[in-house]
């Protein structure tokens, strides 16, 4: 037989006073965010960073990397510059800087000792074909102005770089490129290698058969890099005086 008693459902509980307020203020939350203008989407490239540390500092008269500016070395300096824009940086070297190279870096062996450009394929021979990068940013080991505020303004700049140029750099009061402190397309390893394999050795007469974009930039002091006595103590008189 069917059963002719009447079933009562269990009664929905009330919210209490502070879930209602609460619940209020969420819808009127969701409400708001829904009527606020969409946010232009912001084009950030993936950088690696590779810092040049090879060199001899033979007019320093000193291992340059191991000078500390504010109590800090140079080179650890510019390898946390590095990790403020990627999350890990290629420290290109003879030497070993363990004790002065933060976590976060791996340091690729200089086996051919022979300048900058060398050192800067030794590492794209190394570790280009690997990588899942848009630019390498490549730095001096002595750049002891330049700040992270700078490199994320130029980072900002990359997406207005042209297809065609290989290279995002800044010019000197001479015309010659900063070709250490500065952006390169991992695209150029081919070029670079091609030259090096006729015999070339010049950043600039390299450059000069590319295409390459002006990094335009006022603040010159941010390329300034230390290679004598005399550029380490004017670095040194600045700092104190900021």
């Amino acid at each position: 037989m069917p059963d002719d008693k009447l079933k009562i459902s269990a009664p929905v509980p009330a919210l209490s006073s502070a879930s209602h307020d609460r619940a209020i203020t969420e819808l009127k939350m969701a409400q708001n965010m829904a009527s606020l203008p969409l946010l232009p989407f912001v084009f950030k490239p993936v950088i690696t960073p590779i810092v040049l540390a090879g060199g001899q500092s033979k007019r320093m008269g000193r291992d340059k990397a191991l000078l500390e500016l504010d109590g800090v070395p140079l080179l650890t300096r510019t390898c946390n510059l590095g990790l403020a824009v990627s999350n890990i940086v290629y420290v290109v070297s003879s030497r070993d800087y363990a004790r002065v190279i933060p976590e976060g870096c791996d340091r690729i062996d200089d086996r051919v000792l022979n300048g900058p450009l060398y050192g800067f394929a030794e590492a794209l021979d190394q570790i280009g074909n690997k990588l899942q990068t848009n630019w390498i940013l490549l730095l001096s080991c002595d750049l002891p102005y330049l700040d992270s505020d700078t490199l994320n303004q130029w980072i900002l700049q990359l997406d207005q770089v042209p297809e065609d140029a290989i290279a995002y750099l800044a010019k000197n009061s001479k015309g010659f490129y900063e070709v250490l402190c500065g952006f390169y397309r991992i695209e150029c390893k081919s070029s670079l290698i091609e030259y090096i394999n006729q015999g070339g050795r010049s950043f600039q007469q390299w450059l000069r058969s590319q295409t390459v974009e002006e990094l335009v930039w006022d603040d010159r002091r941010v390329f300034f890099n230390c290679n004598t006595p005399e550029d380490w103590q004017n670095a040194v008189s600045k700092s104190s005086t900021l």
